[in-house]
């Protein structure tokens, strides 16, 4: 024994020196770096991993000297795979991933399965350009309309995503990495072509420190860079003829893209254009009235130059244009009620990032954004809401003007070797918004069913609103990993606004363990503290104007009123809205390339903004005044529990199948503003997006090989069943009845299905997909008349008929 003791000493030095130390970096086609990428070495005796950091820097340690081969892969990238070399002393490599793409030259690829990342604590889901082009989801041209393919996404009937039961504006957008939502409504309105973004990143839970603005999450999209070979692609450039209403251009959705060098190996630059022009028949309109057009452009303009090989500047510029006429027609808003919208955004940024010595990363960048919101009605006539639907011109005439000014930084700093490891980052992020618009609004009325006048309003005050906001924040994030297997993720934000001047804390902390004993396995789990940004259209309503209701009983006798309604706020009392979020999560890799993952989300909601009526309120009575102060009284709850399976075979074609049970709930679900006429006591209820169940699938695969009819030939489809989203009902009067949205619409089916075919023609790559949308023609509703008592109550408006679809793509030079 003692012997033993005396070599034990050498014989560790040896075992140690038999150890290979290996570094190395992932990068892109470009240069830039790639994060989260799983490096594996591998031989018969022996397989070893590491992922990649932010910086793409990694370090492994091979247990012996050998030859080893070499596998790397990230979704949205194409598998890197090196044969088996002699690994026998210390090495340092660089890996280059590329990304997915549809205009490739070579066919003879492989495209990356969904991994287990033992690194990664947050729950965090991605699209890929291949996902986003492929999978036939509803009114395509909309990257936005892509979003429900995650778990815990769904669109309400306007069309808007809401994140894991929360509103719309609780979610923070990003455009590589600058925010994109509307500074004054926190929604996500700017468009790009969809072929110019690389991939849709969702982080729902667990997310890292360097992330705020909204508790709910963050979608963050990755746009496209150009590489050395000069490329370019279209998309639907011949218009689509309907016959439904007399033949007419009703769709024509031309995208194109360029890319390619400016200087080779150095610099280069991508151009995305989208435009699209639609002419909608609704029907249940008078012909010559059942019709809406519109027109939307964008262009994304980017470019990369590698100053050295260890600094690296992009920028771009975003430009969209819109106009829409006739905006929200319906079977319950003829022509005359619609509006004419007017919308322009111009984002412009700057991004540097320099990989420092030792392995260090500083990142710097700053956004500029501005842009213009106007909504005309079609006159000056009276406007009437109606038990059959609204008529005259609806009563309300905006101009908007935004501004917004981001400066970001971030530093990664090289692997700290401390009771395991540690990757420490730092950042700071300063954003300064402000607007300024005018809304003037006219006279309207709440007819009966009868035509006699329940109620009639009218406005008085100020119609210029405008302010600003200076929000600053910074972090802290520590990455350890314990053990090989084993990431605690602990982070600290603070923030700080000029609005409500408090001081916010944001302590978060989440961990991912791998177990050996279950191979391809990770648990994760955390919980962490997280604010919401301030939207500057609820801060501003108080000093909007005030309306004055004059309620006339029926069948005659004297009116009541005229009652003010007035919307009050002590900014002084408000504190910032905030959620504290927990999460866990399982996944597993299967057999066959099949990927598990189970997640459960609790999240409440604290101190969220919402107007209360100071006094109560007992329709029909009311009091002289109605005053609704603005306060921190609202709590909302969200619980969900998903599970999905996801395969990716053959190479490149991909399977998925999601269920989410979800509730998401208020302490005080009524939202007032002077567009919203209904009067009722603050009460409790589920929000207009709540989904209590969801199923939804999609991919693709190759057709059979039949012949000249399949040949090169894939199928498509997405289908999605969910329960019809809650609505309230109201009285002839315009007063609540029953709790807030305890109504439901009926259960929302949809099937798409396509069929894409490549061919060759004068020397290119070519594709054509023709399908159908809402094959089985289900009613889908995304209206309803709720006005009760009335003889059109319950009547509902269907969504998207059963329509068919088709596709000519320019995929490049084959």
């Amino acid at each position: 024994m003692r012997r033993w003791l005396f070599f034990a000493p050498f014989l560790f030095a040896q075992a140690a020196s038999a150890q290979i130390p290996i570094s190395g970096r992932v990068v892109d086609e470009t240069g830039a770096a790639v994060a989260g990428v799983r490096v594996e070495f591998h031989s018969p005796e022996f397989t070893v991993a590491a992922s990649s950091d932010r910086a793409g820097n990694f370090q492994v340690t091979l247990p012996a000297p050998g030859d080893f081969g070499i596998r790397a892969d990230r979704l949205g990238f194409y598998r890197f795979q090196a044969k088996p070399a002699v690994f026998d002393s210390a090495r340092e490599l660089t890996i280059t991933l590329n990304h997915e793409q549809q205009f490739f030259e070579h066919i003879d690829v492989t495209a990356s399965s969904p991994a287990v990342d033992p690194t990664q604590p947050s729950n965090h889901k991605e699209l890929d350009n291949t996902e986003i082009q492929t999978v036939p989801y509803p009114a395509q041209q909309d990257y936005r309309n892509a979003l429900p393919m995650n778990d815990g996404i769904v669109q309400d009937n306007g069309a808007r995503p809401h994140v894991d039961g929360a509103r719309t504006s609780q979610t923070n957008y990003t455009l590589d990495g600058f925010n994109l939502s509307d500074p004054v409504t926190g929604r996500l309105d700017a468009r790009l072509n969809i072929d110019s973004i690389q991939s849709m990143d969702v982080q729902t839970s667990r997310f890292a420190a360097e992330n705020g603005r909204g508790a709910a999450g963050v979608v963050d999209l990755q746009t496209k860079m150009g590489d050395d070979t000069l490329r370019f692609a279209g998309t639907n450039f011949i218009p689509g003829i309907s016959s439904d209403g007399g033949w007419h251009i009703s769709k024509w959705t031309p995208r194109l893209e360029f890319s390619g060098p400016l200087a080779k190996g150095r610099a280069w630059f991508h151009n995305g254009l989208d435009l699209f022009y639609s002419d909608d028949t609704i029907h249940g309109l008078p012909r010559g009235q059942n019709s809406t057009k519109g027109f939307t452009g964008s262009d994304l303009s980017r470019f990369q130059v590698n100053l050295t090989p260890a600094n690296l500047l992009t920028g771009s510029f975003l430009l969209n244009l819109s106009a829409t006429d006739r905006y929200g027609l319906s079977f319950l808003t003829p022509a005359e009620t619609t509006l004419s919208h007017r919308q322009e955004l111009y984002m412009s940024s700057l991004h540097d990032q320099a990989y420092l010595a030792g392995g260090s990363l500083l990142d710097v960048g700053f956004a500029d954004s501005r842009g213009v919101v106007r909504d005309l009605p079609q006159g000056d006539a009276l406007f009437q809401f109606t038990p059959f639907g609204n008529r005259g011109n609806y009563f309300s005439t905006t101009d908007r003007h935004f501004y917004r000014q981001q400066w970001i930084a971030n530093l990664f700093l090289p692997t700290i070797h401390l009771s395991g490891t540690h990757q420490l980052k730092f950042g700071i992020d300063f954003e300064r918004e402000a607007f300024h618009q005018q809304v003037r609004r006219h006279d309207y009325e709440v007819l009966r069913d009868d035509g006699s006048t329940a109620r009639y309003v009218t406005f008085e005050g100020n119609p210029f609103q405008n302010r600003k906001n200076f929000e600053g924040a910074n972090y802290i994030q520590d990455a350890w990993s314990l053990r090989r297997n084993l990431v605690v993720e602990l982070g600290l934000r603070a923030e700080w606004n000029e609005i409500v001047r408090d001081f916010e804390i944001e302590p978060r902390i989440a961990a991912a363990w791998s177990p050996k004993a279950l191979g391809g396995t990770k648990f994760s789990a955390g919980w962490g503290v997280y604010y919401d940004a301030i939207s500057l259209d609820v801060i501003t309503q108080p000093n909007d104007q005030v309306s004055l209701s004059t309620f006339f009983p029926p069948g005659g006798g004297p009116p009541l009123g005229p009652v003010m309604t007035v919307f009050t706020a002590n900014e002084q009392r408000l504190r910032p809205p905030s959620s504290r979020t927990a999460s866990f999560s399982v996944e597993r890799r299967l057999p066959r390339d099949f990927y598990l993952r189970s997640n459960y989300t609790h999240r409440t909601g604290d101190h969220a903004f919402v107007f209360a009526p100071q006094l109560p309120l007992a329709p029909p009575m009311l009091p002289p005044n109605v005053v609704f102060q603005l306060s921190n009284s609202r709590r909302e709850r969200y619980d969900a529990v998903d599970i999905s399976i996801r395969h990716t075979f053959a190479r490149r074609y991909e399977w998925f199948i999601g269920y989410t049970r979800s509730a998401t709930r208020s302490n005080a679900a009524v939202d007032y503003s002077l567009e919203n006429p209904v009067f009722a006591p603050q009460a409790p209820g589920p929000f207009p997006w709540d989904t209590p169940n969801r199923v939804h699938t999609w991919g693709w695969a190759p057709l059979p090989k039949l012949g000249f009819l399949t040949r090169n030939t894939t199928l498509s489809y997405l289908a999605e069943y969910r329960t019809g989203f809650p609505f309230s009902v109201t009285t002839e009067d315009g007063f609540l009845m029953g709790n807030p949205n305890s109504w439901r619409f009926p259960s929302y089916f949809n099937l798409n299905l396509a069929f894409e075919r490549e061919f060759r023609a004068l020397h290119y790559l070519w594709a054509w997909r023709f399908g159908f949308n809402n094959v089985t023609n289900n009613g889908n509703p995304n209206a309803v008349n709720s006005v009760y008592g009335t003889p059109q109550f319950l009547t509902y408006g269907r969504g998207q008929a059963r329509a068919f679809a088709v596709r000519l793509r320019l995929l490049g030079r084959k």
